[in-house]
């Protein structure tokens, strides 16, 4: 049984960040990207994708590699680029998507008592096609994308938001030092941790040594199920 004991009561709510850490979707969106700036005489390594570029949303990332391969990135050459990124992710999101691990299990035992949401830099569209296609849909109260914010990781606006909507939809009373999120990079964990929330990190993408800013991490929700959140 998980011990519970201790911080039961100061933990309130579930943000989990999603691609890398419910979904194993990181390679599709690499793949996706590679697709879009290829006809552009450009290569994206997934050496860099995974060091620079990991927690941007589409169009940071876009304005982002551009800049660093010595292109023009103004707002419509992006915005192009988004498009036809979408494009090519929904077609290899098509394939089967594995979700990682222990999500469904760790879903299952948060599930009644802590309201859970999901804050990513995904468009939200992309993440509700994967959890209904996973039977996940129900889990979460709500999904916060990259349609929803301004500004990308390690801002920390996707997770201020879902505080917002914690408080206006399910409890008040929830402050941020009451949210546990769950990321796999490193500015998704300075992202959290700049919102004023607890933060485990969770080693799907990236070596723990890069996730040191974390409360906690973890190889998989497997690591924590026995003492969440007496842990935190």
């Amino acid at each position: 049984m998980p011990n519970l004991s201790g911080n039961e009561e100061r933990i309130k709510a579930v943000i989990f960040d999603f691609d890398g850490v419910i979904a194993d979707s990181e390679s599709l969106h690499l793949r996706a990207f590679q697709r879009t700036v290829e006809p552009l005489g450009l290569r994206l390594s997934a050496g860099d994708y995974y060091s620079r570029y990991l927690a941007f949303d589409d169009r940071t990332f876009f304005a982002e590699f551009l800049r660093d391969s010595g292109r023009a990135a103004g707002g419509d050459a992006v915005a192009e680029l988004v498009e036809r990124k979408a494009v090519f992710f929904e077609e290899a999101a098509g394939e089967d998507i594995r979700i990682f691990p222990g999500v469904e299990e760790f879903l299952g035992l948060v599930s009644g008592k802590y309201p859970a949401a999901i804050g990513s830099g995904a468009f939200r569209s992309e993440i509700e096609v994967i959890l209904e296609r996973k039977g996940l849909s129900d889990f979460f109260g709500f999904v916060v994308g990259a349609e929803d914010t301004r500004d990308s990781k390690p801002s920390p606006e996707v997770y201020i938001r879902c505080l917002d909507m914690l408080r206006s939809g399910f409890d008040a009373t929830v402050s941020a030092s009451r949210c546990v999120v769950f990321e796999d990079s490193p500015h998704g964990v300075l992202a959290a941790k700049r919102a004023g929330m607890k933060c485990v990190g969770i080693t799907n993408s990236c070596p723990g040594e890069k996730l040191a800013g974390a409360d906690r991490v973890i190889g998989s929700f497997f690591d924590i199920m026995d003492d969440f959140p007496g842990s935190l």
